[in-house]
Protein backbone atom coordinates (compact mmCIF):
# COMPACT_ATOMS: atom_id res chain seq x y z
CA UNK A 1 0.00 0.00 0.00
CA UNK A 2 2.79 2.29 0.87
CA UNK A 3 4.24 1.54 -2.63
CA UNK A 4 1.02 2.59 -4.81
CA UNK A 5 1.02 5.71 -2.30
CA UNK A 6 4.73 6.61 -3.15
CA UNK A 7 3.28 5.89 -7.15
CA UNK A 8 0.29 8.48 -6.68
CA UNK A 9 2.38 11.01 -5.35
CA UNK A 10 5.55 11.01 -7.78
CA UNK A 11 3.09 10.72 -10.41
CA UNK A 12 1.27 13.75 -9.11
CA UNK A 13 4.54 15.71 -8.71
CA UNK A 14 5.64 14.73 -12.69
CA UNK A 15 2.31 15.92 -13.85
CA UNK A 16 2.29 19.05 -11.50
CA UNK A 17 6.12 20.42 -13.01
CA UNK A 18 4.74 20.70 -16.68
CA UNK A 19 2.01 22.41 -15.51
CA UNK A 20 4.54 25.37 -14.71
CA UNK A 21 6.02 25.07 -17.88
CA UNK A 22 5.94 27.46 -21.35
CA UNK A 23 8.49 28.43 -24.10
CA UNK A 24 10.58 31.22 -23.54
CA UNK A 25 11.61 33.62 -25.47
CA UNK A 26 13.57 36.69 -26.16
CA UNK A 27 11.15 38.69 -23.66
CA UNK A 28 11.60 38.50 -19.69
CA UNK A 29 8.04 38.98 -18.45
CA UNK A 30 4.30 38.80 -20.28
CA UNK A 31 3.61 42.14 -18.81
CA UNK A 32 6.46 43.80 -21.37
CA UNK A 33 5.36 45.99 -23.84
CA UNK A 34 5.17 44.91 -27.05
CA UNK A 35 6.75 48.45 -28.23
CA UNK A 36 8.17 51.20 -26.16
CA UNK A 37 11.01 51.86 -23.22
CA UNK A 38 12.01 50.58 -20.30
CA UNK A 39 14.55 52.29 -17.96
CA UNK A 40 16.77 51.09 -15.22
CA UNK A 41 18.46 52.96 -12.93
CA UNK A 42 21.31 51.21 -10.09
CA UNK A 43 19.28 49.93 -7.02
CA UNK A 44 22.60 48.61 -5.20
CA UNK A 45 26.38 48.43 -6.13
CA UNK A 46 27.62 45.01 -4.04
CA UNK A 47 31.41 45.04 -3.45
CA UNK A 48 32.59 41.15 -2.21
CA UNK A 49 36.04 40.76 -0.76
CA UNK A 50 37.04 37.43 0.79
CA UNK A 51 35.92 38.78 4.45
CA UNK A 52 32.22 39.66 3.10
CA UNK A 53 31.80 37.25 0.71
CA UNK A 54 27.79 37.61 0.29
CA UNK A 55 28.81 41.59 -0.02
CA UNK A 56 28.42 44.83 0.57
CA UNK A 57 26.00 47.85 -1.02
CA UNK A 58 28.65 50.58 -1.80
CA UNK A 59 26.38 52.67 -3.04
CA UNK A 60 25.48 55.25 -0.69
CA UNK A 61 29.04 56.23 -0.01
CA UNK A 62 29.44 57.42 -4.15
CA UNK A 63 27.35 59.81 -5.11
CA UNK A 64 28.21 59.60 -8.48
CA UNK A 65 26.56 55.83 -8.64
CA UNK A 66 22.91 58.03 -9.30
CA UNK A 67 24.04 59.18 -12.77
CA UNK A 68 24.24 55.63 -14.46
CA UNK A 69 20.97 54.43 -16.54
CA UNK A 70 20.05 51.86 -19.02
CA UNK A 71 17.13 52.18 -21.51
CA UNK A 72 15.73 48.92 -23.26
CA UNK A 73 13.58 49.77 -26.36
CA UNK A 74 11.55 46.61 -27.08
CA UNK A 75 9.90 45.94 -30.69
CA UNK A 76 7.51 43.33 -31.16
CA UNK A 77 7.42 42.55 -27.81
CA UNK A 78 11.33 41.82 -27.94
CA UNK A 79 14.27 43.64 -26.44
CA UNK A 80 15.66 45.35 -30.00
CA UNK A 81 17.89 48.22 -28.59
CA UNK A 82 20.30 49.15 -25.88
CA UNK A 83 21.03 52.96 -25.04
CA UNK A 84 23.44 52.79 -21.92
CA UNK A 85 25.27 55.41 -20.11
CA UNK A 86 28.17 55.34 -17.55
CA UNK A 87 27.19 59.39 -16.35
CA UNK A 88 29.55 60.64 -14.05
CA UNK A 89 31.22 57.37 -12.98
CA UNK A 90 35.11 57.13 -13.93
CA UNK A 91 35.36 53.69 -14.80
CA UNK A 92 33.64 51.10 -16.89
CA UNK A 93 32.51 48.19 -15.88
CA UNK A 94 32.95 46.68 -19.55
CA UNK A 95 36.19 44.61 -20.55
CA UNK A 96 35.13 46.27 -23.60
CA UNK A 97 34.51 49.35 -25.68
CA UNK A 98 30.54 49.99 -24.78
CA UNK A 99 29.21 51.88 -27.90
CA UNK A 100 27.58 55.70 -27.36
CA UNK A 101 24.05 56.14 -27.67
CA UNK A 102 21.42 53.43 -29.06
CA UNK A 103 22.57 49.60 -30.35
CA UNK A 104 21.25 46.79 -31.32
CA UNK A 105 20.83 44.27 -28.33
CA UNK A 106 19.39 41.00 -27.72
CA UNK A 107 18.11 38.82 -24.70
CA UNK A 108 19.99 35.81 -24.76
CA UNK A 109 17.41 33.04 -23.24
CA UNK A 110 19.36 29.94 -24.40
CA UNK A 111 21.61 30.62 -21.25
CA UNK A 112 21.50 30.67 -17.83
CA UNK A 113 21.29 33.65 -16.26
CA UNK A 114 20.14 34.98 -19.67
CA UNK A 115 22.57 37.19 -21.06
CA UNK A 116 21.28 40.56 -22.54
CA UNK A 117 23.71 40.64 -25.52
CA UNK A 118 25.22 43.17 -28.47
CA UNK A 119 23.87 42.11 -31.72
CA UNK A 120 26.70 43.27 -33.41
CA UNK A 121 29.36 41.93 -31.18
CA UNK A 122 28.25 39.22 -29.69
CA UNK A 123 29.55 40.92 -25.90
CA UNK A 124 27.66 40.55 -22.75
CA UNK A 125 26.23 43.82 -21.25
CA UNK A 126 24.17 42.16 -18.26
CA UNK A 127 22.75 39.34 -16.98
CA UNK A 128 18.95 38.90 -15.99
CA UNK A 129 18.43 36.59 -12.70
CA UNK A 130 15.57 36.56 -9.98
CA UNK A 131 13.84 39.88 -11.63
CA UNK A 132 16.31 41.77 -12.10
CA UNK A 133 19.55 43.00 -14.60
CA UNK A 134 23.51 43.15 -13.03
CA UNK A 135 26.66 43.77 -14.36
CA UNK A 136 29.31 41.76 -12.50
CA UNK A 137 32.67 43.32 -12.84
CA UNK A 138 36.45 43.50 -11.65
CA UNK A 139 38.70 46.75 -11.17
CA UNK A 140 42.39 47.17 -10.25
CA UNK A 141 42.13 44.72 -7.12
CA UNK A 142 41.78 41.62 -7.62
CA UNK A 143 40.89 40.47 -3.94
CA UNK A 144 37.90 43.05 -4.48
CA UNK A 145 34.99 41.63 -7.33
CA UNK A 146 31.55 44.06 -7.56
CA UNK A 147 27.90 43.91 -9.18
CA UNK A 148 25.82 46.67 -10.48
CA UNK A 149 21.69 45.47 -9.24
CA UNK A 150 19.59 47.67 -11.24
CA UNK A 151 15.62 48.14 -10.69
CA UNK A 152 13.32 49.51 -13.25
CA UNK A 153 12.21 53.32 -12.86
CA UNK A 154 8.50 53.31 -12.70
CA UNK A 155 6.81 56.99 -13.54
Amino acid sequence: MKNINLLIIAAACFAFSFAGCRPVSNQMDPGMPSDGEITYTLRQVIEYDPVNVNGIDVSPYFGFFNTLRFTIHVRDGKMAYLQYTDGDIPFSPFSFEMEEGVVECMLDTDVLPYALRLKESGETVAYFRNGEFYIPFQLDCKDLSYEYRFREIVE
